[in-house]
């Protein structure tokens, strides 16, 4: 993906917010400017409809999460170590960008991801499969398939974070350890 604008990044974050909290419907062009602090006809300069807004925000969330895991990964360690910093990492990504993590999920879960859409280049998802395929090629980790590996993670990942936002206290007052989790998967696809 391109540097962005200042503007455009803007535009992406009011959206991201709006949407994270209300929704794709409740998320108009017009509240995206006013947020974002630029004049609706400033958006269309950059899309032609508030769908092509949304699939842009797919690929700048999608850009954003691969970034900041991606730049955290250290190959000199061994695949153990990365998968645990993988894990990590996307966690607290998730934490720290509630809006993208609200965004993607809802994303995923819309008619927005169409097949079409699916079969288009995602960098995040392109990054997990080869990291997951290291794995395998190092010897560290079952013959699974680098998209099953990704998919079981990402979405256990997910899961989790949403679990914590909703049930923090609880899982605290109940001594509830969640990283178990990650040992539990761990330990189901190491070789």
């Amino acid at each position: 993906m391109e540097k962005l604008s200042d503007k455009k990044t803007s535009i992406f974050d009011s959206a991201l917010e709006l949407i994270n909290e209300h929704g794709f419907h409740g998320c108009p062009i017009s509240q995206v400017a006013k947020n974002a602090g630029v004049a609706a006809g400033t958006i269309y300069t950059y899309f032609q409809s508030k769908d092509e807004l949304i699939l842009g925000l797919f690929e700048y969330a999608s850009q954003q999460i691969k970034n900041f895991v991606s730049s955290k990964d250290d190959r000199k360690l061994n695949f153990e170590e990365r998968f645990f910093n993988y894990w990590r990492n996307l966690s607290e990504f998730y934490f720290k960008n509630p809006s993208i993590h609200g965004f993607y999920d809802q994303f995923l879960n819309s008619p927005f991801n169409s097949e079409e859409n699916q079969n288009k280049p995602n960098i995040w998802h392109e990054w997990c499969y080869s990291f997951f395929e290291m794995g395998v090629e190092e010897g560290a980790i079952k013959k699974i398939n680098p998209v099953i590996l990704s998919i079981m993670v990402n979405t256990n990942v997910n899961s989790i974070v949403k679990v914590r936002k909703s049930f923090g206290k609880k899982l605290a007052k109940n001594n509830l350890d969640l990283e178990e989790i990650p040992n539990l998967i761990w330990a189901g696809i190491k070789k």
